[in-house]
């Protein structure tokens, strides 16, 4: 089994900082909710994004959605050969279960996140959730928590390699648990130095990817060499 992490992606609720900025303000009254009850999404709140530190790249909830659908209809996760987890920026650590299905519809989405910050486990009373929710937890705790075998980190930076040979070239990849770290931001670099958590940092194009694609290639090649 491999472990795919979204690692620091911008999936958070509204900053108190500009709770009372009139687009974050409208957004949330359209919805009938409370600025604090909905997520920063750079789609609605892009003029507030500028009083947030790093907003150039906050708010983007959209590339974690089509980053689940992505794994979680893989036939690698089908099989029982993947676990995924979303790690984010304020180190909130989301738990996703194997069978969960995510909605297609984007605002169905971003209503389940929602809910998921407000109780943290999804359906809220199961002792078996889809989704929970686990907050303070840093990439390196997760690592720590987690016991991988083996941590490999995908970034556009670093050297290029074959991902079928390099798979192919872990010993006994099928069975470990190796973990994957992906970036969920939409342009910059990791905040934690992933060279030092990271037995391998790789890159697998000539030009950046986005984050479901990394996962896509991935999950097709594990399941051949795997599946």
């Amino acid at each position: 089994m491999i472990t795919i992490v979204l690692a620091e992606s911008e999936l958070e609720l509204v900053p108190s900082k500009i709770w009372s900025h009139p687009v974050v303000v409208a957004s949330a009254k359209r919805r009938e909710r409370e600025s604090k009850d909905i997520l920063l999404d750079s789609n609605y709140h892009h003029t507030a994004l500028r009083y947030l530190e790093d907003g150039y790249r906050r708010g983007r909830p959209d590339i974690v959605h089509i980053f689940l659908l992505v794994t979680l209809e893989s036939i690698a996760n089908k099989k029982g050969l993947v676990k995924t987890i979303v790690h984010t920026r304020n180190d909130d650590v989301i738990y996703v279960r194997r069978d969960t299905k995510i909605m297609r519809s984007y605002n169905r989405f971003v209503g389940l996140m929602e809910q998921l910050f407000k109780v943290e486990r999804v359906p809220e009373d199961s002792e078996d959730p889809l989704l929970w929710l686990e907050k303070g937890i840093s990439l390196e705790k997760l690592i720590e928590k987690e016991k991988p075998d083996r941590v490999v980190t995908f970034s556009p930076d670093e050297k290029k390699v074959n991902l079928k040979e390099y798979l192919e070239s872990i010993d006994d990849l099928c069975k470990k648990n190796v973990m994957f770290l992906i970036g969920g931001f939409p342009k910059g670099d990791f905040k934690t130095d992933v060279k030092k958590l990271s037995d391998d940092v790789i890159s697998i194009y000539d030009e950046p990817l986005t984050a479901w694609t990394v996962a896509g290639e991935l999950l097709s090649v594990y399941n051949l060499l795997c599946g």
